[in-house]
Order: structure tokens, then sequence, then C-alpha cells
């Protein structure tokens, strides 16, 4: 069967880093092209990480392109305390890029994709809230829209309807939908048929810990030596976070976000979906609070997005200590 062709929009950032090599490392995903957007860092360290972690993986073939640097009407809000200030902690010596970034710009590259593409979002949705703007008729030329973003139910650690709770606010949303949520309401009501949603709800039960750590640095490969140097490269906030699903003190528990919504696009097989209307919220009012993502059956901003309400995480798991594994 051949593989599923895809282009990613992501924030690179430790968790995107990982999707990218678990996909690099299978057979079933091949990643064509890769837009960046300021998020976990701003977008020049995250364009370079991307550059780093294809130039470690042997793929500089692989072009990636430069998108926004900041949300659609806020201030960018970056997250050093949680991924570092380069947003890719646990890995500093990664090897110099060979390749530059494209010419061409993000969205100019997003609007040239083919009819009938895949796109995977792993960080927040401006790139393609800025492709939908110049362009209403692009979302219908995609087949598949994958993201990892929102969080439909409340998330199990703390009961919150997210992780994040942005400047000025007062309740929590998942990060990426939070920190741009007028970008998530254009994507969701943009008029892409098929959305996939992975939210924090999920995410946050997918763990990474001592027994997965060692499976990857036992895999052989440089490319899951690293992976696993930077995902125990813990920040303080999910020390706390996942300290009750920690085997030992040194226990390096941490959701792994990003990946899942690959193995979304890769094994649909491992996953379960519902059928929801959602729509993102930009009120910050009562029991809201600004990019929420809501059930809402009167006026959705999408009225069937495939949400994703289980995984089979062993296999899964699985799944990512081989593909990373294979890669040299």
């Amino acid at each position: 069967m051949p593989p599923l062709h895809a282009h990613l929009d992501c924030d690179p950032g430790q968790d995107d880093a990982i999707a990218i090599l678990y996909a690099l490392g299978s057979s079933i995903v091949e990643i064509d092209s890769i837009s960046v957007v300021g998020g976990n860092a701003d977008v020049t360290k995250c364009a370079r990480n991307a550059l780093q972690i294809l130039e470690l993986a042997g793929r500089s073939d692989i072009p990636v392109y430069l998108g926004a640097a900041a949300p659609l009407k806020r201030l960018l809000q970056t997250l050093p305390e949680v991924f570092g200030e380069s947003g890719m902690a646990g890995a500093e010596n990664l090897p110099e890029p060979k390749r530059s970034i494209e010419e061409q710009t993000a969205v100019e590259k997003i609007l040239s994709l083919p009819q009938g593409s895949t796109i995977v979002a792993t960080g927040p949705l401006t790139n393609l809230a800025l492709a939908v703007q110049k362009d209403p008729d692009f979302s219908g030329r995609i087949e598949k829209l994958v993201i990892m973003g929102g969080c439909v139910y409340p998330e199990h650690i703390r009961g919150w309807m997210g992780n994040y709770m942005a400047p000025n606010t007062t309740g929590y949303a998942e990060y990426n939908f939070a920190v741009d949520p007028e970008a998530a309401k254009i994507v969701l009501s943009g008029g892409f048929k098929n959305i996939t949603l992975i939210g924090v709800n999920i995410t946050r039960t997918v763990l990474y810990g001592h027994a997965l750590d060692e499976k990857l640095r036992n895999a052989g490969s440089k490319c899951a030596a690293v992976a696993a140097d930077i995902l125990s490269t813990v920040g303080a906030e999910d020390h706390v976070d996942y300290a009750s699903e920690k085997k030992s003190p040194n226990d390096p528990v941490r959701g792994i976000h990003d990946v899942v919504a690959m193995g979304a696009a890769a094994r649909p097989d491992l996953f379960q979906f519902e059928k929801i209307p959602l729509t993102v919220t930009l009120d910050n009012v009562g029991d809201k609070a600004l990019g929420q993502t809501l059930i809402d059956i009167d006026n959705p901003d999408h009225p069937s997005v495939n949400v994703v309400i289980n995984l089979n995480r062993e296999e899964f798991l699985n799944s990512m200590v081989v593909y990373v594994g294979n890669l040299t």
C-alpha cells in the first residue's frame, strides 16, 4: 500500500520533533513538506529546530517554509518553561542544517498543495487560517486535516477543559487553540470537510515514562536516543501534573501530544472516533474560556468533527518505538 503523503504544519517544539521522527521512520506516512508557525518557541527557532531534526534523520530533502510569527490578533505566548528557550530542551546538540528555509512562505506553500492533500497540524492554526482567508476555496481541495488541538471533554488530571490559561482569562483551554483562538475558529468554520481532532484530554493519557525511555534507548538508533533525550527532559509543570503517574521520583512522565496526531493520521486503526459538532469560543465569560472547544449542536463552527475518544495506547507506543528506531 502506498504511503500517505502529507504536509505538516507545526511549531517544533519537543513534541513536534517526535511527530516528525515518527513519520519519517514509518513506511505509512511520507512528509512531503513542512511549514512552521510561532508557538512553542518563536517562529525562527521553530524553523531551525525543524531543519535540525530533518538533518538528524537524514531527510534534509524535505523543504521547510517559514510561517506566521504571531497569532492573528494577539501576542505570541511561547512556552520556555515547558520546552526550554530553544523549544528543543534536551537536544541542544542537534546537527547544523545543510539546507535553508525556502523562499516561498508557508501560506504560499499551503495554498499550492494539490487537490486531495492531507495536512497534519500540530501547532497554533495561524498559517491555515491565513490560507483560508486568502483563498476561501483552498479548504475544499484538502482531503483530510488532522489537528492536535482542543479539549472536547475535561482532561483527567485536573478536570479542566485544557492545559493552558491564556493571559487575562480565567479558565483553561488547550494551548494551540488558546494561543490563537481566532485562527482555530476560522479553520473549523473554513469549509474543511474532513477534520480529525486529537485533544489534550486524549494526549494527556498517552504517557512517556521510564519504561518507554528504556525501549527507545535500546532501539539502537541515534534518532531514537535523541528522541529519548528530548522526551526525558521534562519541564517543571509536567513534573507537577503527572506526579501521580510516576513509578519512581525520577520517572520522566509526560504527555507526548503531537506524535499522537501523527499516529492518528498514520494508524487510524488504533484509534476510536466520534463525530461531534464543535465551536471554538472567543468568550471569557462564566464557565467559558478563550479557545475552548465546546460541543454545539445548534450553531457549530463545524458540524461533524472526527474527535478521537480513545486509542490502543500500548500498540501506539510500540509503533512509536519501532518507527523512530527505524531511523539511523
